[in-house]
């Protein structure tokens, strides 16, 4: 619990601090930020939650599937084996150039440069390389037929869920990233001089959810899935990788903490949900807080501990999505309502963070009286669709069928 009330703005900084500092366990030059691994944790949790109740639903003829007709027992293509080859070329290349340019990656060498550059391990990219595209090759050669033959085959909506992810990801970031520019665009001011800086450094989750459920609607509407069934299949686990992404939040110190805690703490309360100076935050905030003796890349505190809010996120999600998993299979035969609760809660759960974190510098929407920030208003018109949702839907499918344990 004691190495949680400090922030490791790398996976690496972790592994380091856990093993003592000891130099074989130093592989802080591999840039793996703990933001983007608890938001890939996210994705990879709320993919397999998707998958699962999509093929309940699908066992339950309430999700079909779409014949398509493809091609089979093709040769390997030198074409497709070659961009195997040139693809993993690169990648291992880079990836094991990482540990040859050690050294130069911990005294200065930013890793965009590295990538940029022509460094990396040719020997390694040559193996890797080699490795895959015969790995490609070899399991092509195993399908192979005598002659390719036309086959119908039905995809369902579990098939697609590399796709589902790849939609998340493009049209979720986007999304947060331009609600937040709506709210905040002085975020935004040096956007060219670093664009993917820029990108994250502040993410609405509405605007994530408004983009991502639009192209979701969309890819069920093309595929002609049920889109009542489909939302409430991936309803859940959007909630709950909301959850695991705001630990990324809180690990790495990205700002998204609340106010500052002016109270006592009593003994029997955890103070790794009480309060942190969130040291080591990766934003650097408060730069006169000089950590004594520090040697790592950020070496700052916060002045006044503030509110764990991240934390306080992940738990109301974890919370949501374990009502809602509950819920999910008593209400089957009412499709949509899984996704109408979520609406419901998800408002709640915004609107209540809110009011723990600091967003003095947001702009405010003034509407019947109210100064309302952008994440308060759209709470509020979620919690209230959501309302209305679900009772048009229970009106509309007034009795349960019961289904399996």
């Amino acid at each position: 619990m004691l190495m949680l009330l400090r922030c490791y703005p790398k996976v690496t900084d972790f592994i380091y601090h856990f093993f003592n500092q000891s130099p074989a366990a130093d592989f802080r030059f591999i840039p793996i930020y703990s933001y983007g691994f608890w938001v890939a944790m996210g994705f990879f949790a709320a993919a397999t939650m998707a998958v699962i109740e999509m093929r309940r639903r699908e066992q339950l003829g309430l999700l079909a599937g779409q014949e398509q007709e493809v091609t089979v027992g093709e040769a390997p293509s030198p074409t497709e084996t070659l961009v195997y080859f040139l693809f993993s070329f690169v990648v291992f290349a880079k990836l094991l150039g990482l540990f040859a340019y050690k050294q130069e990656l911990m005294s200065g060498l930013s890793i965009a440069d590295y990538l940029q550059s022509a460094k990396g391990s040719l020997i390694g990219g040559l193996l890797g390389g080699a490795a895959m595209a015969y790995y490609q090759y070899n399991e092509k050669k195993k399908q192979q037929l005598p002659k390719p033959e036309r086959k119908k085959i039905t995809i369902y909506p579990s098939d697609g869920i590399g796709d589902l992810v790849i939609i998340a990801m493009v049209l979720g970031v986007s999304g947060a990233a331009f609600f937040n520019y709506l709210e905040n665009p002085g975020d935004y001011a040096h956007f060219w001089d670093d664009p993917i800086g820029s990108l994250f450094s502040g993410l609405s989750v509405f605007g994530g959810l408004i983009c991502a459920g639009a192209g979701f609607a969309f890819y069920a509407w093309r595929k002609k899935f049920s889109i009542p069934h489909f939302f409430d299949a991936v309803a859940p686990g959007f909630i709950l990788a909301n959850g695991i992404g705001r630990i990324g939040c809180h690990v790495s110190g990205d700002g998204d903490w609340g106010l500052p805690n002016p109270y006592t703490k009593p003994d029997w309360f955890p103070q790794i949900l009480w309060s942190n100076h969130y040291e080591h935050n990766i934003i650097d905030m408060d730069p006169q807080n000089v950590i004594p003796g520090c040697t790592e890349e950020h070496c700052h505190f916060l002045t006044y501990a503030a509110y764990p809010t991240p934390l306080y996120e992940f738990l109301m999600c974890t919370t949501i999505f374990l009502i809602l998993w509950a819920l999910r299979k008593k209400m089957t035969y009412k499709p949509g309502i899984i996704f109408t609760i979520f609406m419901i809660l998800i408002g709640i759960q915004r609107f209540a963070i809110e009011q723990w974190r600091d967003l003095s510098g947001r702009d405010l929407y003034h509407i019947g009286g109210l100064a309302l920030r952008q994440s308060e208003l759209i709470s509020i018109v979620m919690f209230l669709l959501g309302i209305a949702a679900t009772m048009y839907n229970w009106k509309k499918n007034p009795f349960l069928k019961q289904t399996e344990k």
